[in-house]
């Protein structure tokens, strides 16, 4: 309502809540006719009177309520003790429902439903606390086999055992603990599998095969575990690996009946797997058509080249041929990455050419053209005459497949081929083609024809530096061509010149071992002691345990006169070497300067074992029995130098009149 007041009160916001409407007072409701018709009218009113004496109900005024036809107003009337309910119970009507003015929750009722229903609970906690109980043991069954599995993924083979084995305990512990409470029904066989399949996987990463095997056909022979059979892949490979190749075929075909047909690469690799094993039991045939078959089905470049090792083996040139170009027909799917992002954008494309879809590109590239590039390698002196022949074969069908940009690649492999059979005349003409094509091949042909001229020597020199200055005009930053020029320079006796190149090719690549090492040479020979420390001690943090860059900081440390750290260096390489003559000679020779005969005996009959033609370690071992008054032994020493001297004399002699 409005709070009552004059026009100028109504400025106020708190004027007019004072006064009070006599209209609303609560002890006026008993005289108020309206309000008590209402009320008849109502629920409330319909209820039965409880007694004659609460027909009337006296008022403020002390005037008589008048009676309704229904009775009177109920919130006068006065209620039992029994029960709750008001007294004209004891008539025979029906009970009325107190739900409108009764409080909710305090009735003896609700009391004993709560009674009931905690009474229920008690009967279920039992069995919910026996399902958690088995949760929490799962749980921590699976930490186990978490742990396991981070063990085997660091190499950690043993501890992975370890673990593989507890949670297996831990596993069977849960299964006991069910069918003592009866909960076999809701066994966890998820879990069953996973532990023992994890077991024998720890099995063979520790070579434990036997054990493997046995936790395999539990797994297979249990029929509660959906697809198991396909385990027997596994069980093949066993046998495989135990070169028991009948029983792994037959394995390899049961897998192969759990496959459906949809799974075609599953399928392919069991049935590349049956075909190696035919290869390892000399049926090439049947390797052939297993082969060919997985080739029909879904073309791979490892079963591809499978097939043509296996006509090689079957001395096949038209089946050879063919297989190869099978080979060729191969595909490589690849990601269009490249053509849609922008080139501009320098940061999309090193994100795009170093995330993990990338890599994975890179590396099936990398198989395709290995597997390609071994093949025509293989077949090369098979299919033709010669071995030139065959190999420009290869290079032509490459040319002519998708994966044409191989064949430049090809063609350099050839120049190596043929410098490992000393053609070095072949490797030269076959390097000179290159001069017409793009930068870097050019670069890397006048680079091989600069080392080629190099390894050559003395008149061939000139051309050797006229190759690295063509390779330095085509590519500049090319580590290999500056190692290169660093090395010429270094046999013109220019050792600055030589250093200042190999220190430009680190600038280039930090990497590069070749120059690291040139450049520890030069700065020996330069008298920079100190230099050649650095950087032989950069190579070796690079290279650890190398037996070449050991003895040279040996040598270093024992013109610096440090003969303990000599020694120690010394030490180390002959323990990396124990069967070099010359790393035993350093040693005798440091203890024999430091006076220490026994240990310089010790290291010089060492070395007379490994290298009994050393005229030097002859004459000290004579030497060294005269001294000591064994004059025996000294003359079968010297007998032995004699007879070495006069060898190494005809042998002088027949070469000098050769040459003549």
């Amino acid at each position: 309502m409005e709070p009552r007041g004059n026009s100028s009160s109504l400025d106020d916001p708190y004027s007019g809540f004072d006064d009070y409407e006599h209209a609303y007072d609560p002890q006026n409701l008993a005289n108020d006719r309206s309000f008590q018709q209402a009320v008849a009218r109502s629920s409330h009113g319909r209820r039965p009177t409880t007694s004659s004496l609460a027909a009337r109900a006296p008022s403020s005024a002390g005037i008589s309520v008048p009676q309704s036809s229904y009775g009177s107003v109920s919130s006068y009337g006065s209620r039992s003790r029994a029960g709750g309910r008001t007294a004209a119970g004891v008539r025979n009507e029906p009970a009325r429902p107190m739900t409108a003015v009764r409080a909710a929750g305090y009735t003896s009722f609700a009391n004993k439903v709560q009674a009931v229903e905690a009474a229920k609970a008690a009967e279920t906690k039992p069995a919910d606390t026996t399902e958690e109980k088995c949760k929490e043991m799962e749980e921590k069954v699976m930490d186990v086999l978490k742990e396991s599995l981070f063990e085997a993924e660091k190499k950690h083979f043993k501890e992975a055992l370890e673990k593989a084995k507890e949670a297996g305990r831990r596993e069977r512990a849960i299964v006991k603990y069910r069918e003592q409470h009866a909960m076999v029904d809701s066994m966890n066989l998820d879990l069953t599998f996973t532990v023992l399949f994890n077991l024998a996987q720890q099995y063979m990463n520790n070579d434990m095969t036997n054990e493997a095997l046995n936790t395999y056909e539990i797994i297979v022979k249990n029929k509660m575990f959906p697809n198991s059979g396909r385990l027997k892949v596994n069980i093949g490979n066993i046998y495989f690996k135990k070169k028991d190749f009948n029983k792994a075929i037959k394995h390899y075909r049961m897998a192969l009946d759990q496959v459906p047909s949809i799974q075609k690469e599953a399928r392919i690799r069991i049935l590349n797997n049956i075909g190696v094993a035919f290869i390892k039991m000399g049926k090439y045939e049947d390797a052939l058509s297993t082969f060919e078959h997985c080739l029909d089905e879904k073309p791979d470049f490892k079963t591809a080249l499978n097939l043509v090792l296996t006509t090689y083996c079957i001395e096949d040139v038209e089946k050879m041929r063919e297989s190869f170009q099978k080979l060729l027909d191969v595909s490589l799917e690849e990601s269009d990455d490249n053509k849609i992002h922008d080139k501009e954008n320098v940061l999309m494309n090193q994100v795009l050419n170093s995330d993990s879809l990338k890599q994975y590109e890179r590396q099936k590239r990398s198989e395709a053209e290995r597997a390609i590039l071994t093949a025509a390698k293989v077949i090369s002196p098979a299919i033709a005459p010669d071995y030139a022949s065959g190999y420009e074969w290869c290079v032509e069908t490459i040319k002519q497949s998708v994966h044409a940009e191989l064949a430049t690649e090809l063609e350099m492999s050839k120049a190596g081929e043929l410098l490992r059979k000393g053609d070095l005349e072949g490797a030269i003409d076959v390097l000179k083609v290159f001069h017409s094509q793009e930068t870097k091949i050019a670069s890397a042909a006048a680079n091989n024809l600069c080392m080629i001229r190099l390894l050559q020597g003395g008149a061939k020199l000139v051309e050797a530096q006229d190759y690295a200055e063509q390779a330095l005009k085509l590519d500049h930053y090319n580590a290999n061509t500056l190692v290169n020029s660093g090395n010429i320079a270094y046999l013109n006796g220019e050792l600055d010149k030589a250093a200042t190149l190999y220190k430009e090719a680190l600038n280039n690549e930090a990497t590069c071992v070749q120059a690291l090492y040139n450049l520890g040479l030069v700065c020996r020979q330069q008298g920079n002691l100190e230099a050649a420390l650095e950087n032989f001690y950069k190579l070796h943090q690079i290279l650890l345990n190398n037996v070449q860059v050991i003895c040279q900081l040996a040598a270093i440390y024992e013109s610096l006169e440090d003969t303990a750290q000599a020694i120690e260096l010394y030490n180390q390489a002959n323990s990396l070497a124990p069967f070099d003559p010359s790393i035993l000679n350093r040693l005798a020779a440091i203890y024999d300067s430091e006076g220490d005969k026994t240990q310089a005996f010790q290291c010089h009959y060492d070395s007379y074992r490994y290298y009994p033609s050393s005229l030097k370690v002859i004459e000290w071992m004579g030497a060294y029995y005269i001294e000591t008054q064994f004059a025996d032994k000294a003359v079968n020493y010297f007998e032995k130098a004699s007879i070495m001297q006069l060898v190494i004399q005809n042998i002088i002699e027949s070469w000098k009149t050769q040459t003549e």
